[in-house]
């Protein structure tokens, strides 16, 4: 059911997209115009109907918000940037433009959504076992499809601005000059730094190559941004915001594909290592190597795994009872005589007795389904040769991963996200032109920008900031990780709050809030794809 439900918002919203992008071509004004519009607009609404559908029944399946994974997470967030959408084709003129750029975003969150796994989480991993996971969650969802939209505005601004009429082709020149010999110095800096032995010295071949890249991108952009100031911004065209705006969103949207990938093809690895374990455990229950597993052996092994699994249940109502962490006194008659006597470490708190039950179910779920798909009994060649397969198909997925195992991860990921963004930036470029008269006039999407930001600011700062930091020192007995998305979320934060006294005191107008609004969506984004690139502990689906 749900699998059709996304296909319906998907090409429903696909569809919407292109009749929005085929009502470019007839004027404005005439009836053609206006029913593609409308078309779109009623595509856009299937879309939304259907999404609604497949976000309810997951809450109602699962008996909670469904916002616990990457999947729903994007899905939740397509949803509330549909409601702005349909806000902005009811409240502004001119509107069916700016509905053509803010549908390819619902579009492309609903396909991000769908490279990642759509299975239902009926138990939640401790950490996101309490009622924060809807406030925290929400609200920042709610903040980041306000921004999202300040980020749309802030791009047509941009290529609003750009006067064409004044951009000669000796600026282009000089501008992909500069940047070349940017490159070239980054490169160039980025081989003094391996050669030093700091980085990079456990690479070779393409990767190495591939990061080398994007050394040589992260050294480069700083120096660009200041040659650019210093030479080439003097010919007042808005040619250098143009250049910006269409950069970042090649670049945003090549790191949200290659984010999307890594992340499954990491999955993909975690599960095998799993599902390996679970094999040595059962071969550890063989005392010989020509032993069978039989049915008599395998019903004492995962009777004793309930066992345990009924004790952490017990530990978890005792704890619960007592509010306060367990001592061995507490603990004592429900574990004398079991191993996990000898195992604890006391004082016990809730999250620890959380994370063990959670890690044991997954245990067992993951042994039965392996033992249901062997058979038996099972001799113990058959679960050897079943260890090797795993094995080479572990190796197989580490072998073919984009991106280095160690040392040059992030670099190499840059290098990918660079040599992808450039087809996407000569697309942009090409259409920039072509759509700017439709744009609405720079009063407008500077004035709605302000308002937007105004409205997300105040519910994304309760949501992931306050809100996230208490349910971190609940979960984690800690309010601050130094996590990428905790560290992406304050740089967020304060691009905002610096928009928004900016904008109060009058210091910033026009370009300047333009690009402050685009760079606090960014790195909204890269928190997102940090998770899903570098782990930490918002790495949960």
């Amino acid at each position: 059911m749900e699998a059709t439900l996304y296909k319906i918002t998907l090409w429903s919203f696909f569809a919407g997209m292109i009749a929005h992008f085929f009502a470019f071509f007839p004027k404005p004004e005439t009836g053609t115009a206006r029913k593609l519009s409308l078309a779109g607009t009623i595509f856009i609404l299937i879309g939304f109907a259907s999404l609604t559908t497949t976000i309810a029944s997951r809450w109602t399946a699962q008996g909670r918000l469904p916002v616990s994974s990457s999947y729903e997470y994007l899905s939740v967030l397509a949803w509330f940037v549909a409601v702005f959408y349909f806000i902005v084709m009811y409240r502004l003129q001119n509107s069916s433009f700016l509905g053509a750029c803010i549908s390819p975003g619902l579009f492309l969150a609903v396909v991000f959504a769908g490279l990642y796994p759509q299975s239902l989480e009926m138990t939640l991993i401790p950490a996101l076992q309490s009622y924060w996971l809807k406030i925290h969650v929400t609200m920042t969802i709610i903040g980041e499809a306000a921004f999202a939209l300040a980020f749309v505005m802030g791009l047509l601004y941009l290529v609003k601005n750009c006067r064409w009429e004044k951009v000669g082709s000796g600026l282009k020149r000089k501008s992909v000059l500069l940047f070349l010999v940017a490159m070239g110095a980054g490169f160039v800096a980025a081989v003094i730094i391996r050669a030093a032995q700091v980085a990079l010295t456990g690479l070779s071949g393409p990767k190495l190559w591939l990061s080398l890249l994007g050394g040589a991108f992260l050294v480069a952009v700083p120096a660009y941004l200041f040659a650019w100031r210093k030479w080439l911004s003097g010919s007042r065209t808005g040619f250098g915001g143009l250049v910006f705006a269409l950069s970042i969103l090649s670049l945003m949207v090549s790191g949200m594909l290659l984010g999307s990938w890594v992340n499954k093809n990491r999955s993909r690895m975690e599960a095998i290592i799993s599902k390996i374990r679970a094999v040595d455990q059962l071969n550890h229950e063989l005392d010989s190597e020509e032993a069978k597993l039989t049915e008599e052996i395998w019903e004492r092994f995962i009777a004793g795994q309930k066992e345990r699994l009924a004790l952490f249940n017990s530990l978890e109502a005792l704890q619960e009872q007592k509010k306060r962490a367990l001592t061995l006194d507490d603990a004592g008659p429900l574990i004398t005589g079991s191993p996990l006597a000898y195992e604890l470490s006391f004082p016990l708190s809730l999250g620890e007795i959380r994370e063990e039950r959670y890690t044991l179910q997954k245990n067992i779920a993951e042994l039965e389904e392996l033992v249901s798909q062997l058979g038996l009994p099972a001799s113990s060649v058959t679960l050897r040769a079943l260890r090797n397969l795993l094995i080479n198909s572990y190796n197989q997925l580490f072998t073919t991963d984009l991106l280095p195992s160690d040392q040059g991860r992030e670099s190499a990921f840059i290098g990918y996200m660079v040599l992808l963004a450039i087809p996407f930036f000569g697309l942009f470029y090409f259409l920039a032109r072509r759509v700017q008269d439709r744009i609405p006039a720079l009063e407008v999407l500077d004035s709605f920008a302000y308002r937007t930001v105004s409205l997300g600011f105040p519910i994304f700062t309760f949501g992931a900031l306050i809100a996230g930091a208490i349910w971190a020192h609940y979960a984690w007995g800690k309010w601050w990780s130094n996590d990428p998305k905790e560290i992406g979320s304050l740089i967020v934060w304060l691009i905002f709050l610096i928009y928004l006294h900016a904008r109060y005191v009058k210091i910033w107008s026009g370009n300047q809030a333009a690009v402050a609004a685009i760079l606090g969506f960014l790195f909204a984004v890269l928190s997102f794809v940090g998770n899903s690139v570098l782990g930490g502990l918002h790495s949960y689906g």
